[in-house]
């Protein structure tokens, strides 16, 4: 087998496997009620922007990337790509919240704005396996998206179940 293939299966079930421990790590939460990331995404932050450092380096330390245009853009590709990726993760971090009380459910995240919904508007709660989240979505035709990384959900689900409103998992 190609060394290529094997690095990148070993590579997606490490990833797989990390994931999956974060997940159960972060079903509850350390405040009872609330919703928000843990500290590994600004560690993956953090990670990104190391990436983005040794990428801008090799601009300077290493002379053929401006003599070969392919390994150039490559450069600035991967400069690009992990800058986009630790901003995603410190948006996410420092901007997305959520609390939940036995009446509903108050959620914002930067992408989609604040969405404060009450329990007895649910219409149901589905989970997108292959995205890791629970669509609950409302009457108003409002979706909230709660991811499985993020800490406390949990404590939604057992909030649903407990009163007994529709789940579809």
């Amino acid at each position: 087998m190609d060394s290529s293939v094997l690095s990148g299966l070993i590579g997606g079930m490490a990833s797989v496997a990390i994931c999956s421990y974060i997940s159960a790590k972060v079903r509850g939460s350390a405040q009872p009620g609330t919703l928000r990331w843990g500290a590994w995404l600004v560690v993956l932050g953090f990670c990104c922007l190391a990436f983005v450092a040794l990428a801008f380096s090799a601009l300077f330390i290493d002379a053929d990337v401006w003599e070969d245009r392919g390994e150039l853009f490559a450069v600035i590709g991967l400069i690009v790509g992990f800058g986009s990726g630790a901003a995603y993760c410190f948006a996410e971090y420092f901007l997305t919240r959520g609390s939940y009380d036995d009446h509903g459910i108050d959620f914002y995240t930067p992408w989609s704005g604040r969405k404060t919904e009450r329990w007895s508007d649910l219409g149901g709660v589905e989970l997108n396996a292959q995205m890791s989240w629970y669509a609950l979505t409302f009457r108003s035709g409002n979706k909230i998206r709660i991811s499985t990384m993020l800490g406390g959900h949990g404590g939604v689900l057992a909030m649903l179940e407990q009163k007994g409103l529709p789940l579809h998992l």
